[in-house]
């Protein structure tokens, strides 16, 4: 398994490091400069403000680097060519701890190194009117955390980012198990995503969407709840296993057909 792995790596490396640096690179200039226009209390909302762009486009992000590469491999025949040589089901496998590690990689990184310049490096934010956060008027999910323990907080909630990108880019590897066509495949997940935001949306169910899990600050946090974070995953992971049920026992179709 460990060369199997190794391999499939070798396959995705340059694109995933690429994806990461330019990320990085992207998220760190704009956290560092975009506050620059705004009147903030805190360091870390300056994260906040310059990861917006990620936020939006992160279905995206943990997809194309990554899910292009089954796609090319079903349509070269070239799956048929490793049966021979080991089980079609450790292969996948294979196939998606690589992905998966990429993608948590792509998300993580990125994030978590822009948190550390906004906080540490960047030159510090003074608000203009020092106040108690227990009375301030200041309003932000997990605001103790937020306030005194920032560091902790953009930890967490980049490891919980990573996770739903994981998630994302799951759906995108299913979708390239058995379609053939790419565009679908490689913006199918941020179509869902999309489509979810607004569905929830119209029904007023905002706190459950998948892009509230992912950065809570985007609604009011009087309408975050214990389970608001887990609903949109929930609901991806759901749809992934529909997708999956569909094509490979409704439809019966193969990763390996020719």
């Amino acid at each position: 398994m460990f060369r199997l792995i190794k391999n499939e790596f070798s396959k995705l490396k340059v694109p995933v490091i690429s994806t990461v640096v330019l990320l990085s690179i992207t998220a760190i200039v704009l956290s560092s400069t975009m506050y620059q226009n705004y009147s903030l209390d805190y360091d870390l909302e300056a994260w906040e403000i310059g990861t917006e762009l990620l936020n939006f486009l992160f279905p995206m992000f943990v997809v194309v680097p990554i899910c292009w590469l089954m796609y090319y491999e079903r349509k070269n025949n070239f799956l048929l060519y490793t049966m021979p040589r080991v089980r079609k089901t450790k292969y996948l496998t294979a196939k998606w701890i690589v992905a998966a590690v990429s993608s948590f990689a792509i998300i993580f990184v990125p994030y978590f190194l822009s948190a550390i310049f906004a906080l540490y490096v960047k030159q510090p934010i003074v608000p203009q009117i020092i106040t108690n956060p227990e009375v301030s008027p200041f309003d932000h999910v997990y605001l103790d955390m937020f306030v005194n323990t920032p560091l902790l907080y953009a930890f967490l909630l980049s490891l919980w980012k990573s996770i739903i990108g994981v998630m994302v880019m799951s759906l995108g590897f299913m979708l390239s198990l058995y379609i053939k066509n790419i565009f679908v495949i490689l913006t199918g997940p941020f179509i869902y995503v999309i489509l979810e935001n607004f569905s929830l949306a119209i029904l007023r169910l905002e706190k459950y969407r998948l892009v509230t899990s992912y950065e809570p600050s985007t609604i009011s946090s009087q309408a975050i709840t214990a389970i608001s974070p887990f609903v949109g995953p929930a609901l991806l992971i759901t749809f992934t296993v529909i997708i999956w049920v569909i094509f490979a026992k409704v439809k019966n179709k193969t990763v390996y057909e020719v």
